[in-house]
């Protein structure tokens, strides 16, 4: 957009990655990072792992599906769920066998966005100017295991605030498990829980300036100046529960991307300066 004194230039990029492994020395999958795995026929950036369900409420209903455990394997002393008790995650038996294994592990998610990209904006009226930069990803999944330490509550670490919405006799309309010494059930192993939705729109950089005009910079025998105020990092908008979507714990490898553990933020910066032509 161009009149005689403004000016609006916009760039667009948007782009799409598709990979898919397609051998592996004897097929043979093989896990890396904590949740992620590289298998045959999937994406690399894959995540593997349990489905959650539900939060178990009452005894009966774990009895019923141990008598159904030991109905379809013809164990007597098989169980749905080892030590599960009420107010424990009830994870899906995927292979329908009656119990729930490692058999019951799959590909929850991935790493690998639907499509990425940017737009930059750069006005110009008279002597002020005006640039920001939106960034983007759109569909990628990030395995958040800061949570799964911090609201694991089956150690010594500290937990976040949001355990305190955790199951009890008293407090059952929660999808955060009981709090158990040991965590017999499992409930903080890999699944479901801790992966969440890594899409985000952010404000990457916002800079605003004005160049003063010739008649006040001759003044002081100067050729030209120009003072600007700049942001980096200003908005971010996402369903992500972590510090920071723009995220990977092992940037050095692309077997395990889209991983957050104790990940530190990046910083949303304000500059002010002056830019001075002698």
């Amino acid at each position: 957009m161009k009149s005689t004194s403004f000016t609006w230039t916009t760039n667009f990029n948007i782009s799409l990655i598709r990979n898919k492994v397609t051998s592996l020395v004897n097929d043979a999958a093989f896990a890396q990072g904590f949740a992620s795995r590289v298998q045959v026929g999937e994406s690399l950036g894959s995540f593997f792992g349990y489905q959650v369900d539900r939060i178990f409420q009452t005894t009966d209903e774990i009895a019923a599906l141990n008598a159904n455990a030991r109905t379809q394997t013809g164990n007597t002393n098989a169980v749905y769920q080892l030590n599960a008790q009420p107010g424990d995650i009830k994870f899906v038996d995927l292979n329908g066998d009656g119990v729930v294994n490692s058999l019951d592990q799959k590909i929850i998610g991935s790493a690998q966005p639907n499509f990425f990209g940017g737009m930059n904006n750069t006005l110009s009226y008279k002597g002020i100017d005006l640039g920001f930069f939106f960034q983007f990803t759109q569909g990628n999944s990030i395995y958040n295991n800061t949570r799964g330490f911090a609201e694991g509550m089956n150690g010594q670490f500290g937990q976040l605030a949001t355990v305190r919405n955790r199951w009890t006799s008293t407090n059952t309309n929660t999808e955060m498990p009981r709090a158990v010494q040991g965590d017999p059930n499992n409930n903080r192993r890999t699944s479901t829980r801790f992966l969440e939705d890594g899409s985000y729109l952010r404000l990457k950089t916002i800079t605003l300036g004005y160049n003063l005009p010739t008649s006040i910079v001759s003044v002081a025998r100067i050729s030209s100046a120009r003072i600007y105020v700049s942001g980096q990092n200003v908005l971010t908008f996402t369903k992500y529960k972590g510090l920071d979507p723009e995220v990977s714990t092992f940037s050095g490898t692309n077997t395990s991307p889209g991983t957050d553990f104790l990940t530190f933020p990046q910083a949303r910066t304000i500059q002010v300066g002056v830019n001075i032509g002698l």
